[in-house]
């Protein structure tokens, strides 16, 4: 039998064809979910094994296997056709009720440099806490449904209880990427896309998981599952281009293990010297001679003469000091300048500048305008005054 359309002719076989597809379609999708939840949980072992892991990595892991339990509950919910598990679907609640919180905490400490012990990161786990008796009862009650608790059982089956407290599980996951997002300066990352690659793959990924969210609130409020299958596909989606950044940009999604090896470092270096005999000692080295007024004066240098390694100076002022080794001897140049200041009333600024060690008028000005809070000139009228 031959059909006609626009193209002419075409055999019947071609339209069985095409309805073979269409008929794939679902085991393709099926396939995807399943592969994104594999994917996850590889992520999460992998940050759990990792050597020195710290919270970050913690709350990682805990992201991706929340993930891969929603995967596959879901999955399997899809696939086998009458399928029901108390125990399942618990682990699905917890992992709804724990995902929400750990993004935040992980985003938080990240990228705002907040930590999530001291900034009461148990407080964020209450909603789970809340719903823990129900999830205990359910998983009890499964193994003695003729026993004394029988009756909460009857009740929370009844009442529907369970799905409410899944659709609060996703309500709550919404409600923590907004107020990352609400946190995050869109504006400004996107302005910078090319300087802050780290800031705008955070953006991708808060934007992937808002419109993940937004798909599985759709499903629920339409009742209708095609919302579900497009929110889990692009979790996988969402996996698989975390797994690739990290392939293409291998340091971009080392932050935590990079900053833990720079601050044992700088540990290592603060241990092998005594701050408050180094600092005696720079006090009495540049005070001395005047040394601060040579404005070739250099990290190396000095370091010499406090017979110390430059890089355990550099280490000693940024970290101990919280400044830098121009900060820290313009701080002794600003000073004497305001002694000749008062002592020589009519000596021209630049000319002062020069003397104590100042290489041009404006970084004169800007050092002494840092230290005092006003200009050179303004600070001059004043002692005039």
């Amino acid at each position: 039998m031959l059909v006609k359309n626009s193209f002419g002719r075409i055999n019947l076989s071609n339209v069985n064809m095409e309805s073979s597809l269409i008929n794939m379609i679902p085991d393709i999708t099926n396939a995807i979910i399943l592969f994104g939840g594999g994917l996850a949980l590889l992520h999460g072992l992998a940050q759990l094994l990792r050597p020195g892991r710290s919270v970050n990595n913690l709350l990682l892991s805990a992201i991706f296997i929340s993930l891969t339990v929603i995967q596959l509950q879901e999955f399997i919910m899809s696939t086998t056709p009458g399928y029901s598990s108390g125990a399942g679907m618990m682990i699905l609640l917890i992992a709804k009720y724990t995902l929400g919180p750990t993004i935040y905490l992980f985003y938080n400490s990240v990228f705002l440099k907040e930590d999530p012990v001291r900034t009461g990161y148990a407080l964020h786990f209450i909603p789970l806490a809340i719903i823990s008796p129900v999830i205990i009862l359910v998983l009890l009650a499964g193994e003695n449904s003729d026993g004394i608790l029988s009756l909460p059982l009857e009740f929370i089956i009844e009442n529907s209880l369970l799905d409410h407290l899944h659709v609060l599980g996703f309500a709550l996951i919404l409600g923590y990427i907004v107020a990352i997002m609400s946190r995050m300066e869109v504006i400004n990352v996107i302005r910078d896309i090319e300087k802050n690659r780290l800031a705008t793959f955070a953006l991708t990924i808060i934007v992937i998981l808002f419109i993940i969210i937004s798909m599985i609130a759709l499903s629920i409020i339409t009742e209708d599952p095609r919302f579900s299958k497009i929110a889990l596909m692009l979790i996988s989606f969402f996996v698989i281009y975390w797994f690739i950044m990290g392939q293409i940009y291998p340091g971009l999604l080392m932050f935590q293990t990079r900053k833990t090896r720079n601050q044992d470092r700088v540990d290592n270096l603060l241990q092998t010297i005594d701050g408050d005999s180094l600092r005696r000692r720079m006090n009495e080295i540049l005070e001395k001679d005047r040394l601060y007024c040579d404005e070739d004066l250099s990290l190396k240098r000095l370091a010499d003469l406090l017979m110390v390694q430059p890089q355990q100076l550099s280490v000693y002022l940024n970290h101990q000091l919280n400044m830098n080794l121009n900060t820290f001897i313009n701080g002794y140049r600003v000073k004497d300048a305001i002694v000749m200041m008062k002592e020589e009333q009519e000596r021209p600024l630049l000319s002062i500048a020069f003397a104590v060690g100042f290489n041009s008028k404006s970084v004169f000005y800007e050092a002494f305008t840092k230290q005092t809070g006003m200009s050179p000139a303004k600070y001059r009228k004043t002692l005039e005054s």
